[in-house]
C-alpha cells in the first residue's frame, strides 16, 4: 500500500462511525420504484416482525423466503478491517468496486463505490462482525439506491459461479472413485514409498549469471539473471536428467529451494531462475497496491527466453553437456511460471484471443486477466516460445485463459499435469486449470485438484509480512489454510511425475493416479487426480449449461469421444 493510501486507510479505520447512516433504500427496477427505511429493515432483522413500510413487500415472499431474508441481514462475517481496507484502496478493488457501484448507488444516481468502500471499512471495525445491516448503516449518504437489474446479473453470476465450481469438484471426485476401481493395484504404505520424504542423494548448489539471449534478438536492454543450479551427487558416469522450475509473479528463485531441494535429493539435476522482470520486486509493488500495473508485457516473451536461454548455456559447457540430458528436460512452473511452462511446450502466445478477450476485460471473479490481458501491450511480432528440448510440463496454477485458449493449448503433445487449486481467487480453478484440461492436445494428461488451496499453496507458509506491510488475513488468503500440506503434496508429485516421463520410467505411473492420490490425502487437505474427466460430466453434474463455457463460444466444440 503506497504511504498515501494507508494514511488514509489508518484515518478511516480509525476515525468514529457517522451519526447518520443511510436512511433509507431505493430499489429500481426499470420503471418500478420502492422505498424501504433502512430502520424498518432493522427492526425486521430484530424481531421478525415487518413495520408498515416494510410488510406489503414481505407478504410476497413465502415463509421460508422471509426467513431466508432475515438471516441474510443478521449474518455476520468475521473480517480484518485492516485487509477491508488494504483491498478497497488497491486498483484491483476500486476496480472491482467501481463495477459494484453501478447497482449501488448514491441518491443522485452517480456510482456508489466510494461510499460502499467506507462502508465495507466501517462495518468490518465491528467487534461483532461485518454484517449486511452493518453496512446499511454505515453508508455515509442519506440514501442507497439499487439497480435491481444489474444486482441480479451479479448475484446470478456469482452464484452460478461457486455453485458450478462446487458441482464440478464433486465430478472430479466422482471420476476418481471410478479410476480407482479401475485400477487392478491398491496404494498403501505397505506396497509403495512415500514420496513426500526426501531421497538418499546429497548435492550441491551453484549460482549462474546469464544474459538472456532474446535481448539482443528483439532490441532490447540487456537482461541478466541469477540461476541456482542444484545438482546431485551421483556416480559422475550417471547421465542426470534435468528438471526447470520457473516461479510466479513476484516470487523468486529461492521460493522455489524447498521443491529443487526436494527433487535433487531423488537424483535429478535442477535448475531455477529468477525472472528479473517479475520475481520478489514485483512482489512487494503487487502486494502494497494489489495491481499489475507495473508489468512490463514483454515479460510473457523474456521468460520462456530465460529458459532457452539456461538450456542453450547448459548445452555450450562441455562439463553440463556430458553430465546433462539435455534433449528430454522436464518443467515446473507456477502461476506465470505455468503459462511459461506450456508455453516452451508449444502452446503460442494467442494474440488473437488476447485481443478478442480483453476488449473490455472481465474479470471480477478472475483476477488473472487483468495480468493476462497486460499482453495487448506487446510489440505486434511473432515471438518463437516452443522449444522441443522440454518433454514433460506440471503446471501449478496456471495462467492460460486468455494467453492461450483452446487454440494454443491444443498444440501441447508433451505429457501435463495440471494443479488446480480449488480456492484461488486469484488464477480460479475452473477458468484457468480445469477447464483448458480439456483444451490440451496430449494425451498424456492429468488434473490434479487441491482442497481447499489457495494460490500460493505449494510452497509452504510463507511471511508477506515481514516484506511489505499486508495484513496475514491476506496472507492466507494467498496460500490457503495448510500450506505445509500442500507443499508436502507437490514434492510428492513432482518425483513420480518425473521419474515417470522425464526418466522414463513407467513403473512411477502409479505415483499419478487417483489411488496415489487417495493415499497421499489427509483431512485438512483432499487430493483428486483424473485423467478421463470429460466435458459431458461436468454439465451432468452442474445440471445443465455451465455458466462458463468450457469451451470459448466464439470457437467451434471439438468432437468429444
Amino acid at each position: 500500500m503506497t504511504a498515501i493510501a494507508a494514511g488514509v486507510v489508518a484515518h478511516d479505520v480509525g476515525r468514529p462511525r457517522p451519526a447518520v447512516g443511510a436512511e433509507y433504500i431505493q430499489v429500481q427496477f426499470g420503471l418500478f420504484s420502492l422505498s424501504v427505511p433502512v430502520e424498518a429493515l432493522e427492526t425486521y432483522a430484530e424481531t421478525g416482525v415487518a413495520p408498515d413500510e416494510l410488510d406489503t413487500y414481505v407478504n410476497y415472499l413465502t415463509p421460508n423466503a422471509r426467513e431466508q431474508f432475515r438471516q441474510t441481514l443478521n449474518r455476520q462475517f468475521q473480517v480484518d478491517r485492516v485487509a477491508i481496507a488494504q483491498m478497497g484502496y488497491s486498483s484491483i478493488g476500486v476496480d472491482f468496486l467501481t463495477r459494484l457501484g453501478e447497482v449501488v448507488k448514491t441518491p443522485s444516481g452517480q456510482n456508489g463505490w466510494l461510499s460502499t468502500r467506507a462502508a465495507l471499512i466501517l462495518s468490518a471495525s465491528d467487534p461483532e462482525g461485518m454484517s449486511i445491516l452493518g453496512i446499511l448503516k454505515e453508508f455515509p449518504t442519506q440514501g442507497i439506491h439499487i439497480d435491481v437489474a444489474r444486482l441480479l446479473d451479479l448475484e446470478r453470476e456469482v452464484t452460478s459461479y461457486f455453485s458450478y465450481r462446487d458441482a464440478t469438484l464433486a465430478a472430479i471426485k466422482e471420476q476418481s472413485a471410478l479410476e480407482i476401481a479401475d485400477m487392478a493395484e491398491s496404494v498403501n504404505e505397505a506396497t509403495i514409498p512415500d514420496l513426500r520424504i526426501g531421497g538418499q542423494f546429497n548435492f550441491t548448489k551453484t549460482t549462474l549469471v546469464l544474459q538472456n539471449q532474446l535481448s539482443d534478438a528483439i532490441g532490447a536492454a540487456p537482461r541478466a539473471f541469477e540461476v541456482d543450479l542444484y545438482v546431485p551427487q551421483t556416480a559422475p558416469s550417471a547421465r542426470l536428467s534435468l528438471v526447470v522450475i520457473s516461479h510466479g509473479l513476484g516470487a523468486s528463485r529461492t521460493d522455489f529451494a524447498a521443491m529443487a531441494e526436494h527433487l535433487a535429493s531423488y537424483g535429478f539435476a535442477v535448475a531455477v531462475p529468477d525472472h528479473p522482470g517479475s520475481n520478489t520486486s514485483y512482489q512487494l509493488e503487487f502486494l502494497a497496491n494489489l495491481s499489475y500495473e507495473g508489468l512490463n508485457p514483454l515479460e510473457f516473451v523474456y521468460r520462456p527466453w530465460d529458459i532457452k536461454t539456461i538450456l542453450n548455456s547448459l548445452a555450450a559447457d562441455p562439463t553440463y553437456a556430458q553430465r546433462f540430458n539435455l534433449e528430454d528436460v522436464g518443467i515446473i512452473g507456477h502461476s506465470f511460471g505455468g503459462y511459461t511452462a506450456l508455453a516452451l511446450a508449444g502452446a503460442p502466445l494467442n494474440r488473437k484471443r488476447v485481443e478478442a478477450d480483453c476488449d473490455p476485460v472481465q474479470y471480477v471473479l478472475n483476477l488473472s486477466t487483468l495480468l493476462q490481458c497486460r499482453a495487448t501491450l506487446l510489440p505486434d511480432e511473432t515471438y518463437d516460445l516452443a522449444d522441443d528440448r522440454i518433454g514433460a510440463v506440471m503446471a501449478y496454477s496456471p495462467v492460460t485463459s486468455v494467453l492461450l485458449g483452446p487454440e494454443s493449448l491444443s498444440e501441447v503433445k508433451t505429457p501435463v499435469m495440471i494443479i488446480a487449486s480449488a480456492t484461488d481467487f486469484v488464477a480460479p480453478a475452473i477458468p484457468e486449470q480445469i477447464h483448458p484440461f480439456f483444451w490440451l492436445g496430449t494425451t498424456e494428461k492429468y488434473l490434479t485438484t487441491f482442497q481447499p488451496a489457495s494460490h500460493i499453496a505449494i510452497n509452504g507458509e510463507i511471511d508477506f509480512a515481514a516484506q511489505v506491510d499486508v495484513a496475514p488475513q491476506v496472507s492466507t488468503l494467498l496460500t490457503g489454510p495448510y500450506p505445509n500440506v500442500t507443499s508436502d503434496y507437490a514434492h510428492a508429485l513432482n518425483v513420480g511425475f518425473m521419474e515417470t516421463y522425464v526418466r522414463d520410467r513407467p513403473g512411477y505411473r502409479r505415483f499419478l493416479g487417483a489411488a496415489y492420490a487417495e493415499f497421499l490425502s489427509e483431512p485438512a487437505v483432499d487430493v483428486q487426480i483424473v485423467q478421463k474427466l470429460t466435458p459431458e460430466q461436468l454439465v451432468s453434474a452442474f445440471g445443465g449449461n455451465p455458466p462458463i463455457p468450457i469451451y470459448p463460444p466464439s470457437l467451434p466444440v471439438p468432437e468429444i469421444d
